[in-house]
């Protein structure tokens, strides 16, 4: 589990960087580790496996950010899904469910997360982005709908593993 430091660190990052005001640490939800299967039940649950390339997620109903428990969070690229995270948890405290509440909402809210995530990223360092396909994620127009696991990467995506093959595991627009 992260330590109160990097906690306040995070979130203070992530308040800067998204341009949201800044919350007492004692205010964010409770972070969990878990497993792949867990967050992809808790966002998919009809269809896990096209959920498995999610790192992290926040989930309003219970208020509760949930992380892959393979993730090291001293590890920059790890823990900026951590501050993306956060962001969310800011946009939530600002606008409530409302964040969420469409298909153009939602990709609004996800390009203002991965734009705080790769601008930490960026300070920090990194060359690694994340959220790129989000620019080529379209709502679908009878409905209007677009599931979160459709704009998510896969966090390992471009760190040294010694297999080659690995790239963003990444979702094309909804049909």
């Amino acid at each position: 589990m992260p330590n109160a430091e990097l906690l306040s660190f995070l979130l203070a990052a992530a308040a800067k960087l998204s341009g949201y005001p800044e919350i007492p640490v004692a205010q964010l939800p409770p972070v969990r580790a878990v497993s792949v299967d867990t967050i992809a039940q808790a966002i998919c649950p009809e269809q896990r496996s096209g959920c498995t390339g999610i790192a992290a997620t926040f989930e309003t109903e219970s208020h509760v950010i949930l992380i892959r428990d393979s993730l090291d969070l001293e590890d920059t690229a790890d823990n900026s899904f951590l501050l993306h995270e956060f962001v969310h948890v800011l946009q939530w405290k600002a606008h409530g469910d409302a964040i969420f509440k469409d298909c153009p909402t939602t990709l609004k809210t996800e390009g203002e997360a991965y734009r705080a995530q790769n601008a930490y990223l960026k300070r920090e360092g990194q060359f690694l982005r994340f959220g790129e396909m989000l620019a080529y994620t379209q709502c679908a127009e009878d409905t209007g709908a677009l599931f979160p696991r459709d704009a998510m990467s896969t966090p390992d995506a471009g760190k040294p593993t010694g297999n080659p093959a690995v790239t963003p595991e990444m979702l094309g627009p909804l049909p």
